[in-house]
């Protein structure tokens, strides 16, 4: 049985309705995986924390220059 990606919404007594492309019946045991769909793409919300993460930390992981005990708060708090 090949894989098929679906959304659904719950039922009021707690169930999920199954597509009738999906061949199942009472009492077959399936493999399922859920998560809450969020209504943004993945991907723009992706590269937007990844542009966070670069602008916030990647320059703090790659070493710093020899002066950064001396300027220990400009260089992390942006004052001197």
């Amino acid at each position: 049985m090949a894989p098929i990606r679906y959304t659904a919404k719950i039922l009021p007594d707690g169930h999920l309705p199954v597509p009738k492309e999906l061949q199942v019946h009472a009492g077959d045991e399936v493999e399922v995986t859920v998560t809450p769909a969020v209504p943004s793409n993945g991907e723009a919300l992706a590269r937007e924390r990844w542009d966070y993460f670069k602008r916030t930390w990647l320059g703090k992981f790659r070493g710093s220059r020899s002066d950064v005990a001396e300027r220990h708060d400009e260089y992390l708090y942006g004052r001197e």
